[in-house]
């Protein structure tokens, strides 16, 4: 069943990368080969409910939906990213993958279709435990007891982060830190001192990464990102020693992830100054609050 010679749309993008966009896809191959949707669905040998499904990006068994694509003449690719950019351009489109994953990040936490969030201008700084506020990595035994491989103090470089916040009460906090996996959240924020707990806004907790990135190591840049696209974080740095490949995210997200050395954590000087020339740009900036409604009369 070939296509018709007419295109009701001026060279659609070929990526697919939920039901819905799927669903549009496969849509408009049917209007374009002039068929309406019961006329197809008995030429391909599947229902008009189960047709009707597809467009309207619902979810169906994998056997029908291979068979519209085969008897649509589709095909179906799965590649790397990096080598999906290149295909893509081959045949004359470019992808915003930044846009892809704030879509993602609402549908993946939510369950629901994603809503358009408002800026948040509000200075976020993303802080891990390990590697990060003390040397090394800790190990959790089944008694809750810590214990770091370093052997050195726990959160010895707290004071440091403390220290260079303090001018800056309008910095909020979200952990990322493996502990909130094995220890109560409010456990893991109460071994901050109360100056940076009270910062504390949220955590990653409930947030799991895609499984392409926790291949390749670079699942907690993904959680991180993922996060800050779904809550429309405008100004917001990540601290972390294991922000991996943050170029895989595009130069609108990767200048936002610190790499840090897990020996060193904040106290390398070269971090500090990126954290210092963050701090001056955006530290003072804050979401305004709502004006409070006057009763009526």
């Amino acid at each position: 069943m070939p296509p018709a010679s007419h295109d009701i749309a001026a060279n659609p993008s070929p990526l697919v990368t939920d039901l819905e966009t799927l669903g549009q896809s496969l849509r408009r191959t049917r209007l374009a080969c002039e068929l309406t949707l019961l006329d197809a669905a008995d030429y391909i040998g599947v229902s008009k409910r189960v047709l009707a499904r597809i467009e309207a990006g619902q979810p169906v068994d994998t056997g029908s939906l291979f068979k519209v694509l085969k008897e649509y003449g589709l095909a179906m690719l799965i590649m790397l990213r990096t080598d999906a950019d290149d295909a893509l351009q081959a045949v004359g489109h470019a992808v915003n993958w930044v846009e892809i994953a704030a879509k993602q990040s609402v549908t993946r936490t939510t369950g629901t279709k994603p809503v358009l969030i408002s800026e948040r201008t509000t200075p976020t700084l993303f802080v891990d435990f390990d590697g990060t506020l003390h040397p090394g990595h800790a190990y959790i035994d089944d008694k809750g007891q810590i214990t770091l491989d370093s052997a050195r103090p726990l959160f010895e470089f707290v004071p440091i982060l403390a220290e260079i916040l303090q001018p800056y009460p309008a910095v909020e906090i979200i952990l990322t830190t493996s502990w909130l996996q094995r220890l109560p959240t409010e456990q893991v924020i109460a071994y901050l001192p109360p100056n940076l707990a009270r910062r504390v806004v949220g955590t990653t907790r409930d947030m799991k990464p895609r499984f392409s990135y926790l291949r390749n190591g670079s699942g907690r840049t993904d959680v991180i990102g993922s996060y800050a696209l779904g809550k429309g974080l405008r100004n917001w740095l990540a601290l972390d020693d294991s922000v991996f490949d943050a170029y895989l995210f595009g130069p609108e997200l990767a200048g936002n992830f610190v790499l840090l050395d897990s020996a060193l954590g904040i106290s390398d000087e070269r971090a500090l100054e990126r954290l210092r020339q963050w701090l001056q740009r955006v530290g003072n900036h804050h979401v305004p609050e709502e004006p409070t409604p006057r009763p009526p009369g």
